[in-house]
């Protein structure tokens, strides 16, 4: 059996398995960093919303001999712990004006993402691009966001520009910049940091991200953020992208190697293909910001 037949075979199974009166859709969705999946949502009697369940495991458990019966029964397990509430309530998102103040920007990788981009309001920055969101507060869903579309736009009768100059300000209001030092930061046992830091020779480095520490390597694209990291390092620096919540600064002392970006680049990338998730990858470039010229650039 494709996978076609299976997301056929499995829906029918699950219909079986379900309350006759609930609705069981598919969704092609579309990931950071992923191709589109599809997720089954399950709805029961006067609901709205419901966890999108990705297939695409399931389909690799058929593959492996489960039968769809046993599949089903999973499927239902995880829809029962990840319903979090009956309805969801998103008529504030219909009225710019109640929107507006909610509206940040993330950062993504460029390349990554070219399909979702051409749906999406976006502006390219360096390898990346700047997306929008709205920035859901803590709710039954949980802290959440919702990827601005391009068809928000002409509902909301906004341009890109208008939204990218809202999201901006906002970004620096309620999500503003912090810098630590990686000695602050070791509590924390990431193991990333951890392996870049794990040399008690190696050079001071800081972790730039917001104070939620969510979404923070957007911090990058503020001109005047990297020249206040600047002041604080004491001098020029690389930019590790370690993820999309925050970036490594690394300080270039006068003596440096010039083979530095290089081993950073293979340190990074292999950070990424270990412990960083696909979807919050960031990138594998590594930058360098230089004071003098106020610029950002990528070196490798």
């Amino acid at each position: 059996m494709n996978y076609s037949m299976f997301v056929e075979q499995i829906t029918k199974v699950m219909e079986r398995h379900v309350d006759q009166r609930a609705q069981i859709r598919i969704n092609r969705i579309q990931k950071m960093n992923r191709p589109p999946a599809d997720g089954m949502m399950i709805l029961l009697p006067g609901e709205n919303a419901a966890p999108a369940i990705y297939l695409d495991s399931f389909y690799q458990e058929y593959l492996l001999g489960i039968d769809l019966d046993t599949i089903a029964e999973e499927i239902l397990d995880f829809h029962r712990n990840n319903r979090r509430a009956r309805t969801c309530d998103l008529s504030f998102y219909m009225n710019f004006e109640c929107a507006r103040k909610h509206i940040v920007c993330r950062l993504v990788n460029y390349e990554a993402n070219r399909d979702l981009l051409t749906t999406i309001p976006h502006q390219r920055f360096l390898d990346l691009a700047i997306v929008y969101y709205y920035r859901m507060e803590e709710s039954s869903f949980g802290k959440s966001s919702i990827l601005v579309r391009n068809a928000h736009l002409p509902m909301w009768e906004i341009s890109q520009e208008k939204l990218h100059s809202i999201a901006l300000a906002n970004t620096r209001l309620l999500l503003p910049f912090c810098l630590h030092s990686m000695d602050e930061f070791l509590h924390a046992n990431a193991a990333e940091f951890t392996l870049l830091s794990s040399r008690e020779d190696c050079l001071p480095m800081y972790i730039l991200s917001n104070e939620e520490f969510c979404f923070g390597a957007v911090n990058i694209i503020f001109e005047d953020v990297l020249d206040k990291v600047c002041e604080l390092a004491g001098e020029d620096y690389y930019v590790i992208p370690s993820s999309i919540h925050e970036c490594l600064i690394l300080p270039i002392c006068p003596d440096g190697i010039k083979t530095m970006p290089e081993t950073l680049q293979e340190i990074v990338t292999d950070i990424n293909q270990t412990f960083v998730s696909r979807e919050e990858v960031l990138g594998n470039h590594i930058y360098q910001y230089t004071k003098t010229a106020h610029s950002l650039q990528i070196l490798v």
